[in-house]
Formats: structure tokens, sequence, C-alpha cells
């Protein structure tokens, strides 16, 4: 039997009462195989056992439940971060991260996905691990979608709650795969997620960040800054030799003027590269030239790169020179191979029984892991 082409999650409501309106049901089918599928307390068709036993076969014969299965999971934080390794149709590979924040007093409890958009990426950066493995291939907005349904299958089967946020800001570059990722805001938005809860990261495609704004999906924008001026970033950042630092600007206050979303920047911080002070009083300047928010990440180490993260007090320092525009996030789960590629990279260098044994086994008790955007 060949496999079914169409992928349940790339479906909005109204192509699956298609379906079914195809198959002689209901319409109201539609949402109740999407309530299940969302849950992650079910696995397939065949575990719906509120539809019949004759239409769960005609959808496996129709549809394809998921786009990507778990292969391999790292947890970090007490449990309160996960990476998943996820695996396509075709064998290619694919990292997720979901972060629990449990919420307080001041702060409602989230749950979020970090999610790829490519397998590898083109873009060069000088720190990244997903640079490393190069562009395999893009992801469909199927695949990105299913990404948030794993998420929400893992959180279920722990007792927590359905996925209430998605960044993109795994492997790859969004923008440069423009099309599929703004289609998987969209379906993300039929499934129930709100795109003011999502986060868009990209290293500097000046042309899809209009495009995006003109899209009017009220989503944040994160940029992959990693340097304050064009003669580092043209190093760090290749694509800043396309499209300078003065055009990135004015394209980030664009974004902010016709959405009424700010802009945060990503900094990468690399001790001896870019934590000068100078290099501080760069990002303030620039981060107050268009009202943003500055998120410093220390680098998490990646094979084959003498490049490393500051020492815990020179990034204080740094952050402190940048002003209140900034906060910083240092990140413990090294050993949880929580920089975006690691954990791919990790399984490919070992036997798969025994890497995927080791990656399923680790557990951080005081561990913490970043949600950098890692742009190859």
């Amino acid at each position: 039997m060949t496999k079914p082409h169409r992928e349940l999650g790339g479906l909005t409501l109204a192509d699956l009462q298609a379906v079914l309106v195809e198959l002689g049901q209901p319409r109201y089918r539609a949402t109740q195989i999407r309530e299940q599928a969302w849950s992650g307390r079910v696995g397939s068709f065949q575990e719906m056992a509120t539809l019949p036993v004759a239409l769960r076969h005609e959808l496996e014969a129709e549809l394809c439940f998921r786009s990507l299965e778990i292969g391999a999971e790292t947890t970090a934080d007490r449990g309160l971060t996960s990476k998943l390794l996820l695996r396509g149709h075709d064998g290619e590979e694919v990292e997720t991260v979901l972060i629990r924040h449990p919420g307080g007093a001041a702060a409602r409890p989230r749950n979020t996905v970090c999610v790829s958009s490519q397998i590898g990426c083109a873009i060069g950066c000088l720190f990244c691990a997903t640079g490393q493995l190069g562009l395999r291939r893009n992801l469909t907005a199927a695949e990105i979608v299913d990404q948030v349904r794993a998420a929400g299958h893992i959180w279920a089967a722990a007792g927590s709650g359905p996925p209430t946020n998605v960044v993109f800001m795994g492997m790859g570059e969004p923008l440069h795969n423009y099309g599929p990722v703004v289609e998987a805001i969209r379906l993300l938005q039929d499934w129930g997620l709100s795109p003011r809860h999502m986060v868009v990261s990209t290293s500097g495609l000046v042309p899809e960040i209009d495009r995006l704004a003109a899209e009017k999906l009220p989503v944040r924008l994160a940029i992959s800054l990693h340097a304050a001026n064009d003669l580092l970033r043209d190093r760090l950042v290749p694509l800043n030799r396309r499209y300078p630092l003065a055009e990135l600007k004015a394209a980030a206050m664009r974004f902010s003027a016709s959405t009424g979303r700010r802009v945060s920047l990503e900094y990468v911080l690399i001790a001896n590269v870019n934590d000068r002070p100078e290099d501080a009083v760069a990002l303030r300047q620039l981060a107050a030239s268009v009202r943003a928010h500055v998120n410093l990440i220390p680098m998490n180490p990646i094979p084959n790169s003498e490049l490393v993260a500051p020492p815990q007090r020179a990034c204080r320092e740094f952050a402190e020179m940048v002003g209140t525009r900034a906060s910083i996030r240092f990140s413990r789960g090294e050993r949880a191979t929580a920089a975006c590629g690691q954990l791919r990279a990790s399984m490919a260098a070992l036997p798969r029984r025994s890497a995927l044994a080791a990656a399923a086994h680790i557990e951080l008790v005081d561990g913490e892991m970043s949600t950098a955007p890692t742009h190859g």
C-alpha cells in the first residue's frame, strides 16, 4: 500500500471537512479529529475512540497522521526543557526544543515550542552548529506544524498543558523558506494558536522582512544580529554583505511600524570577538534607534570550533553596558546538546542504537537550554 500524500498537519479545518464530505461523513467529525490530534493524547487515527472504526481505516488510507516521528529526546532543567530529534518520511532529521514556563503570581504558565524551518542552513554563520550541516532541504508547512504537535504529545504524556507559544528559532533560516513558514503560521492559527504568541527569527533577509510585514500577521520579529557594525557582522553573518546594517535597521523599523509589534535583537556573545566595550556601546545605540529589546546569549560550544562564550561575569558586565534594553540568558544545557544542530550531529557521530539510548536518558538537574536563533 502506498503512503498517503496528504498530511493531517497541513490541512485547515475547512480542508479536513472537505475530505470528510468526500468520504460521506458529517462535517462535525473534522472538529472531533482536530481536537484529538491537537491534544497529544493519541498517536494515530486508530486511537480516536470517538470515531467509527470504518472511518478510522478510511482516514488512514487518505491521510498521514503525522509527518515526523520522534527519534530521540534529551531533557534538562528538571524536565522543564526538552529537545526532540524528529525524523521525516525521507529519513532526514530535524530538531525541536520544548520549554515549559510554570508561571507564577505575575506570569501565566507557557509551553513554548522552538521549531526548525529547514534541515540544515545555507546562511553560513561563523558560530552556528546547524551551518556545519549545510542546507539539506526545506521543511514543509505540515512538518513545521507537526513539530508543535510532537511537543503537545510529549507534554500530554507528562501531564502538562498544550503548546501556547511558538518561536521559529530552530534549525534553518525561516525567511529562506518563506512560503512554508507563512503557511505554517496560518495553519497553526487555524489549529488554535494566535500569531501574537509566535516569534519569527531571521538573520537579515530584508525583502522577506518586508513581505512578512505585508502579510498583516501579528507575529513578532527577532533579528539575529550578533554584531552592531558591518565589518564584524560581515564576518559573523555573511548575509550582511548583501543586506548591511543600515538596510536591516530600516526594514526592522518598517516592520514595527506596519505591525505594531516590537522587534527584538538576538546577540550571541563570543569571547574576544563581539564582547568588547565598543561592541556594547554600538549595540546599545542600535537597539535604542529601533526601540528593540536585546537578548544576549552566551555562545553554545560547537564541534570543530575554537569559539567560546565569555565568562559569566564578563557577560553580565557587557549586559550592563548595553543597558536596560538588554537581558541575558545563560545556558547550562550543553550536555543535553542544547544548541541547534548539536543533537543531530551527536546522533550521526554515534552508532544509532547507543546514540538514541544515550539521548533518551540525559537529565540535567540544574540545566537550562537557550532558544537562541542559530541560522547557519
